[in-house]
């Protein structure tokens, strides 16, 4: 559920801050890249605008034959309609010209910009991907999506409708004021001497219209992260009958972009009445001043019709540049908003060609060493983990015990590198986490968090999940695994064992083997978004049978028993510790009934770890430790 506008809970976003330079060297980059495209575009341009304005020509030769037969005390009435269907011939043939010419310049330029419009969705995505929950803990969702979808339709209007029209537009006026001047120097003058005043005028308006682009642009991103957000946590608005207030504060939302759009709709009506008027002033003082002219004898009447011509077909043009200018700045406030996400460096870096490898399990019995190096973390100004030192044995099970709010998970941000330490160091295996290859890193991790995600697939899908990357993600080195989770689970003995063989073992270690027979679909079955066709426990042991498939190096559980009975989760540890044999097993837990089995237990306490030692040791001492497990066993006795 969205929080309410007056008190938000959530940070500012982090974002990029790119100079208008930038944002122009990258522009014309993606221009650059498909610059083949786009001259061919230009080259249909001018094809259009040579042929189209070569039909005054023909018009006001026509009527000049006219107005010359008219007036002639003798003429050959038959040479002269030969001569004027001669030129509507020509008309009608330099139109079909001029269209065919027109639809392939539109098809050209057009399709340039859908491919800009495709690279910049991917490679956002990509960059997306690349980012860390610091960033993702920032940005709405909502308006994050906003980005890229909408503002990147409006970059490719921008490549493509402002490139065309300015094109055309160029071309047409330097076609047309070349023969508007051989015909007339100073009927020319005439028509473009109100154009600098009007533009001057212009420029005060498409400022603001950029401006208020942006402003309707964050007010939609706005509407999409409360829409994402209440849609999200619908269940708990019904549940807390809130869903009057959440109307309300919606419609306040859709009342202010209704508001910001309705000035922005002006702002356009505004520059569009400008450009309207500057391509009417011309038409009205050829009127004027030409017909005159036409009636004093100074100008033959052809060519007065012929100079219109020019007048009238530049004014298409014109008008279409009021529309141009509404989406050069959409565009261009859409780019920006895009590069402030495109162009954010993720905090967490990769180590480059000083790249270290993992041992394998061929070269080492044990795997799993963990040492934390006095590590200290801080979001922001706000400090987490202070100053902590330990050390995992590999092949170890260890439990990390805490209050609510003590770091433990995270602690587990920092292991699986969402994070670096502010201070300190994390090594695994001896190797400090910074010169690892990331991908590397969480391709060895199982990591099951406290919160299960499930995506909107099937069951089976859910569960292979991680297997998928070593199947399909070359940049790894470490191959999908092929033995069994645990020897005697199936019958065959060592040999390989097919994919579907490894899942129905990762199921039953999970306890879900149970809960896969009530489905008439088995792991065919569709969770839902977010997994909301299953319940807490069913999600959590899902997501353990995704993390155990890809056999980890190191298993980290976030309090993922945390929905299971009592029973289940007996079942599930007595498998794990066959399973992690010889691996590190890290459990990060509010429940102690099972702490007794690990080998080490940590207690943080506010950000630093102030215990540590085994279960027996850690409730004589009578610390921190001690107290927590006494009052959960007294709740345990009071609940029964």
């Amino acid at each position: 559920m969205s929080q309410s506008s007056s008190s938000p809970l959530r940070p500012p976003p982090e974002l990029a801050t790119v100079c208008a330079r930038e944002r122009r060297a990258i522009l014309w980059s993606y221009f650059w890249r498909y610059r083949g495209l786009f001259a061919a575009g230009a080259v249909f341009l001018l094809l259009t605008n040579g042929l189209a304005l070569a039909i005054p020509a023909q018009l006001g030769h026509a009527v000049q034959l006219m107005r010359d037969a008219a007036t002639a005390e003798s003429s050959d009435l038959l040479s002269v309609r030969s001569e004027v269907v001669r030129a509507a011939m020509i008309i009608i043939a330099l139109a079909i010209g001029a269209g065919i010419a027109r639809v392939y310049s539109r098809t050209t330029i057009f399709n340039a910009g859908r491919h800009i419009e495709f690279d910049l969705r991917n490679e956002l995505y990509t960059h997306l991907t690349r980012l860390t929950p610091r960033f993702f803990g920032s940005m709405p969702t909502g308006d994050i999506t906003s980005r890229v979808t909408n503002d990147v339709t409006y970059v490719r209007l921008l490549f493509a409708i402002a490139f065309l029209h300015i094109v055309n537009a160029v071309v047409a006026y330097t076609i047309g004021i070349q023969r508007m001047v051989a015909l007339d120097l100073s009927l020319t003058l005439w028509c473009l001497a109100p154009l600098p005043l009007l533009l001057f005028g212009m420029r005060s308006v498409i400022h603001a219209l950029f401006t208020q682009t942006k402003v309707v642009q964050a007010e939609l991103s706005n509407m999409s992260s409360r829409v994402q957000e209440n849609l999200s946590g619908v269940d708990v608005i019904k549940a807390y009958t809130l869903q009057d207030r959440e109307i309300a504060e919606y419609r306040a939302l859709n009342a202010n972009f209704y508001e910001q759009n309705v000035g922005l709709a002006r702002i356009r009506a505004m520059l569009n009445a400008m450009i309207v008027l500057i391509a009417n002033v011309g038409t009205l003082v050829v009127l004027i001043v030409g017909a005159r002219r036409v009636i004093e004898g100074s100008m033959d009447l052809g060519t007065f019709v012929e100079f219109n011509g020019y007048v009238v077909a530049l004014a298409f043009p014109t008008i279409a540049l009021g529309w141009v200018f509404a989406v050069w700045h959409r565009g261009l406030a859409a780019f920006e908003r895009v590069c402030e996400v495109r162009n954010y460096e993720p905090r967490v870096k990769e180590p480059g060609e000083d790249a270290l490898t993992l041992p394998t399990a061929e070269e080492r019995e044990r795997l799993g060493a963990i040492e934390l190096d006095s590590v200290s973390f801080a979001y922001e100004d706000s400090p987490v983990l202070k100053d902590i030192s330990l050390t995992i044995p590999a092949g170890s099970t260890v439990a990390i015990v805490g209050k609510t709010g003590s770091g433990k998970s995270t602690l587990v941000k920092l292991l699986a590198r969402h994070y670096d330490p502010t201070e300190g160091a994390i090594r695994v295996e001896g190797i400090d986490l910074r010169q690892l290859p990331q991908r590397q890193l969480r391709s060895e991790l199982g990591v099951v968090p406290q919160e299960p995600f499930l995506f909107s697939m099937t069951i089976g899908q859910n569960i292979r999940f991680g297997l998928d990357a070593l199947q399909f993600d070359e940049s790894l080195t470490r191959r999908a695994p092929t033995a069994a989770l645990i020897e005697g689970l199936l019958e065959g003995g060592e040999r390989e064992l097919t994919q579907e063989e490894r899942i129905a073992q990762a199921v039953e270690i999970a306890a879900l083997d149970a809960d896969l027979e009530n489905f008439e679909q088995g792991l065919d079955t569709l969770v839902g978004e977010r997994g909301v066709t299953l319940s807490g426990g069913q999600k959590q042991r899902t997501t353990i049978a995704r993390a155990l498939l890809t056999d980890p190096r190191i298993l980290i559980l976030d309090d993922a028993l945390a929905s299971v009975d009592t029973q289940t989760e007996r079942r599930i540890l007595d498998q794990l510790k066959a399973l992690m044999y010889g691996r590190t097993s890290i459990h990060i837990t509010h429940r102690f009934n099972a702490l007794s089995r690990v080998d080490r237990i940590f207690v943080l306490d506010e950000g630093r770890l102030v215990e540590e030692g085994t279960h027996a040791e850690l409730c004589q001492r009578g610390g921190l430790y001690a107290e927590m497990y006494a009052r959960q066993k007294l709740r345990e006795q009071l609940e029964s």
